[in-house]
């Protein structure tokens, strides 16, 4: 199976969606053979893609009827998932997004669960989703956001992974093979690295670390006098890496960062030699 992103849970479990199955998965990497176990299948979609942790126990996810590289008009939709209301999660249907092109990433803002932020990754937008009230708009456009069009490279896809950090908010661009970062309030748009970056996750050191095609990790750190480094952690060991995320216990981060593929791996990288 191709697996598109993923979160972890507080107890350390993964939870990962792809964009050929409406199945949200989990996954216990302590376990002697680790296994995907269904969590909740949605109705009306036959894709999973962004996914992101609101407040503790509960997650918004990204689902749809895929076509391609585009969304079904009409059936890109939030859900939440609620695993804080007994043994079987609780998943309800935030918002919808009409007009989508094709929603991709999903961002949290701290301080602010009812908000998610999506990418739009062929309009080239980030749409603001409240999945408590249902009310959808766009949140910000900037030309880093679109793709370039028929003269790039295909798919025609433009912002992709989406995160939100210290009142800056962080996208790759995919077609455009630029990091890039931009005041949640606007503002002007700076570029952090380049590369064939997908989605991301960013450490508590503002570290950002980048799933990066054909098969690498990419790690971008600030430096003081206001530039970026950028280096591979990880070579050749991926095929096709779609998401990254660090790993839980007992509701903290550790060095381990989970990645996913669109090969089907899921790999665990311990991170611990770059600290």
């Amino acid at each position: 199976m191709s697996f598109e992103n993923l979160a972890v849970r507080a107890s350390g479990e993964l939870l990962i969606t792809s964009v050929v199955s409406p199945t949200l998965n989990s996954l216990d990497p302590t376990a002697t053979t680790p296994t995907l176990t269904p969590v909740f299948t949605f109705p009306d979609a036959t894709g999973l893609s962004g996914i992101g942790e609101i407040r503790p126990g509960v997650f918004a996810i990204i689902a749809a009827v895929r076509n391609g590289t585009t969304d079904v008009p009409g059936t890109a939709s939030i859900w939440t998932v609620d695993f804080t209301t007994g043994k079987t999660p609780t998943a309800r249907l935030g918002a919808t997004i009409p007009t989508a092109g094709l929603a991709n990433g999903l961002g949290v803002i701290p301080g602010d669960p009812d908000l998610v932020l999506i990418a739009d990754a062929v309009l080239g937008l980030a749409w603001g989703v409240n999945v408590r009230t249902g009310n959808v708009s766009v949140f910000m456009q900037t030309p880093e956001m679109a793709p370039i069009g028929a003269s790039a490279p295909a798919p025609v896809l433009g912002i992709n992974g989406l995160h939100v950090q210290r009142g800056m908010l962080h996208f790759t661009n995919s077609q455009q093979q630029t990091f890039f970062r931009v005041p949640l309030a606007g503002g002007t748009v700076g570029t952090v690295g380049t590369g064939m970056f997908d989605d991301f996750t960013l450490d508590g050191r503002g570290r950002a670390w980048l799933a990066t095609n054909p098969g690498s990790l990419t790690l971008i750190s600030p430096l003081a006098d206001g530039t970026f480094s950028e280096a591979t952690v990880v070579n050749t060991t991926l095929n096709g890496p779609s998401s990254a995320a660090f790993g839980r216990k007992l509701g903290r981060e550790t060095t381990t960062l989970f990645m996913t593929s669109r090969g089907g791996q899921i790999v665990s990288v311990d991170t611990s030699s770059e600290d």
